[in-house]
């Protein structure tokens, strides 16, 4: 009766069909102990949220671990959530970015990612083989960025791949995002530009110094420098 009961409650509230099929994952355990209300040690998700992580940082961490295993649910293991996730977008962003006027074709690297993806998933839903193969494409993508060799149309066929599997994993950050950079960052961005161009690299160290500090970074590319956090 419990799974009627989600699916009655679930298509009652959108009108769509639920779910085809139930996969049971083994307990989730808390720092190392089952979790339990008696012992206290489990967390709602509005818990999380006011910790300032995100539901994108929540899914992933629990979709990480394959269904047969136990996932020991930490803050620590939120964090790397957040860190990965991150390394995602930067990847997706340096993408956006790529407008290199010729360069070498990305279909070999898609192809081989598409066919891991999928053989994983087939094998058991082996989700850790399955995201090691983005991450795996990534990697040389990244490289190629690095010297200039991606063109923005083939920038685009990894991006039209990504939101393939997003429609699987429905955790990728593809969502553009605007960050507002306060003006001292700004005004410190600014000023270690003018120093680079200068040769001035102690005042550009400088300024660099005092934007990390306040938590945010400078990446330098062949596409030009930007602040991230």
């Amino acid at each position: 009766p419990h799974h009627e009961n989600e699916i009655a409650q679930s298509e009652g509230c959108t009108g769509k069909h639920f779910v085809r099929h139930w996969i049971h994952a083994e307990h989730l355990i808390v720092n190392g102990k089952k979790m339990s209300k008696s012992l206290g040690n489990f967390y709602t998700l509005r818990d999380l949220l006011d910790k300032g992580y995100t539901g994108a940082e929540v899914r992933y961490l629990l979709l990480s671990t394959h269904y047969r295993t136990q996932l020991n649910f930490t803050l620590e293991g939120l964090d790397a959530a957040r860190q990965t996730l991150n390394r995602l977008r930067d990847f997706i962003r340096r993408l956006r970015s790529a407008q290199a006027p010729s360069g070498d074709s990305l279909s070999p690297y898609i192809e081989k990612a598409r066919q891991k993806f999928r053989t994983a998933l087939s094998d058991d839903l082996n989700i850790s083989l399955a995201l090691a193969a983005l991450f795996d494409m990534m990697k040389p993508i990244n490289a190629l960025i690095d010297v200039s060799k991606v063109t923005a149309v083939e920038a685009a066929s990894v991006l039209t791949f990504l939101e393939e599997l997003d429609t699987i994993l429905a955790v990728l950050p593809l969502q553009e995002e605007s960050l507002t950079i306060p003006p001292e960052i700004q005004e410190a961005f600014e000023k270690r530009q003018t120093a680079r161009a200068a040769k001035d690299w102690a005042e550009a160290d400088k300024q660099r110094d005092f934007i990390h500090a306040q938590g945010y970074q400078i990446e330098d590319s062949p596409n030009g420098s930007f602040v991230k956090r």
